[in-house]
């Protein structure tokens, strides 16, 4: 029966469709595409400054990525909030100090950091940046105790030992050199530092290469394209980013074994597994839930959140002092005055003699007010909601990117922001209690950096023996005052210094 039916059924061929046909209707549909799309960002930024033109799908995405210096520069310029795009996603950048608290004041409700277009799928959505609400806090809660005096006074030792071990190597070099570019070597006495400090020596030495190629891995896929295909940088950054976490969680089974033993705290990863071990065993011995944030995995992840949030932060601002140390002699005079009364022998770092350097201080807060190391720190809007400027409402729509920009901030309020002047900070002066609202250096509200008493420390610390160890010559290069991406910020040349050791001042070793 059905064989009759079909054959009673005409069937008519279809028409051929040209090649030329589907390109029309292609190239229609791009620009029906490109139009809704330009009517749905001019509606969602009406009344905002922003650029006249931005190209369909990628936006200003080339742009930012291989000229990110006067990109953001320009969109600075466009007033205390403006507008633009990438990929998909249209932006508000702040400059302003005010707007941008507030959205910092938004994370963990209505906005969430995502730190850049390929952040959450590189680090994982374990990172702390990435948490929201009860997890973020307990998580804060747990890591609060790693930055207390006691334990810092531990970090100080083994930052001035690896500060010392790595001045000597740079003066040992300087003689066979014309100059030295500073970034990498800051690069590396950081890396150093870092992984002694958060994990001590639960990392072999073995493994010690493969950790930081896997590592300079994830880096370079934070500043890739997010194009994520075998061979791609951010592929590469992925797959590194488990094998860390992979290595790190080995790390943590070892601390807690070390901890349950009864071994007295050598360095972060041992003061947050001391109370950790405790817990978890509590909890197994009662038969409830171990403690969030305490399996070995869970642990991995956040030494991986430690090391990524000093690495960079702190590699850019050593490299700044260490530039514009070389260009204020006067500044570096001051510096190396006050160290003779309270280290007159070049005595050993303390929490207390560190509380001493009045002037050192001053120093290393202006280096990071005047080139913040982190120039912005991106959220994407959780839901709609609204950002008060001067009284006006302005309307943040769920899913748009928000850049509120540290580096614009620290230029606000500021007598003469625009000239290096650690004076600012004096006891006459108090810029940084006149204008507190306007230092964003570690953010604000509830994602605040839980470090940033270790960073003033380590910057501080850097400042205090490099001043009295090494005369450095600045070579100067037509780009020396340029700012580059890296994806904190950089003198445009890496920072070429010409070392010899400081006569009179050379240090005695540490006992």
């Amino acid at each position: 029966m059905i064989s009759s039916l079909l054959s009673g059924l005409a069937f008519t061929a279809l028409p051929s469709i040209s090649f030329s046909s589907i390109l029309v209707v292609t190239i229609a549909a791009i620009v029906v595409y490109a139009v809704l799309e330009s009517l749905h960002v001019a509606r969602i930024t009406a009344g905002i400054p922003g650029p006249s033109f931005v190209w369909p799908f990628l936006g200003s995405l080339i742009q930012m990525i291989f000229d990110p210096y006067p990109f953001w520069h320009n969109q600075d310029t466009y007033g205390p909030i403006s507008w633009n795009k990438l990929l998909s996603f249209v932006f508000f950048f702040t400059r302003d100090a005010n707007l941008s608290r507030q959205i910092f004041a938004t994370a963990t409700t209505k906005s969430q950091i995502v730190l850049n277009l390929n952040g959450e799928r590189i680090l994982g959505d374990h990172n702390i940046a990435f948490m929201q609400g009860e997890v973020h806090k307990e998580a804060r809660k747990q890591l609060l105790p790693l930055f207390v005096r006691k334990a810092l006074g531990t970090y100080i030792e083994i930052q001035e030992q690896k500060i010392r071990e790595h001045i000597a190597m740079w003066l040992k070099q300087a003689p066979n050199a014309p100059h030295l570019e500073m970034r990498p070597l800051m690069r590396e006495l950081n890396m150093s530092t870092s992984q002694q400090v958060f994990l001590g020596d639960y990392l072999p030495e073995a493994d010690v290469p493969k950790f930081r190629i896997d590592y300079n891995l994830v880096n370079h896929g934070l500043l890739a394209l997010p194009f994520n295909f075998p061979g791609t940088a951010l592929w590469n950054a992925i797959r590194a980013r488990e094998r860390l976490v992979a290595q790190l969680s080995e790390v943590a089974v070892r601390a807690k074994a070390n901890m349950r033993s009864g071994a007295e705290p050598t360095c972060l990863l041992d003061y947050w597994m001391q109370n950790t071990v405790v817990a978890i065993d509590e909890a197994r011995k009662n038969n409830t839930p171990e403690p969030l944030h305490s399996s070995d995995f869970d642990v991995g992840n956040m030494l991986l959140d430690f090391l990524f949030a000093s690495q960079d932060a702190s590699t850019s601002s050593l490299t700044w002092a260490s530039h514009y140390l070389s260009l204020r002699p006067e500044i570096l005079a001051k510096v190396v005055a006050e160290q003779k009364i309270i280290r007159p022998n070049d005595e050993s770092l303390t929490p207390e003699n560190l509380a001493q350097m009045t002037y050192t201080k001053m120093v290393v807060k202006e280096v990071l007010r005047y080139r913040s190391p982190a120039t912005m720190v991106p959220h994407k809007a959780l839901t709609d909601f609204e950002l008060d400027h001067e009284g006006r409402k302005i309307q943040v729509k769920k899913g748009m990117l928000l850049m509120p920009s540290i580096l614009s901030s620290s230029f606000q309020g500021f007598e003469q922001p625009e000239v290096f002047d650690p004076e600012r900070f004096n006891e006459k002066r108090q810029e940084d209690v006149k204008y507190s609202t306007n230092w964003l250096v570690f953010g604000a509200g509830p994602h605040r950096c839980l470090g940033y008493e270790y960073a003033i420390y380590h910057l501080t610390a850097f400042v205090a023996l490099y001043s009295m160890q090494v005369k450095a010559e600045r070579v100067h290069t037509k780009n020396m005052e340029e700012i580059i991406y890296g994806p904190t910020i950089f003198p445009g040349d890496g920072c070429l210094l010409k070392l010899e050791p400081r006569p009179c001042e050379q240090a005695s070793p540490v006992q």
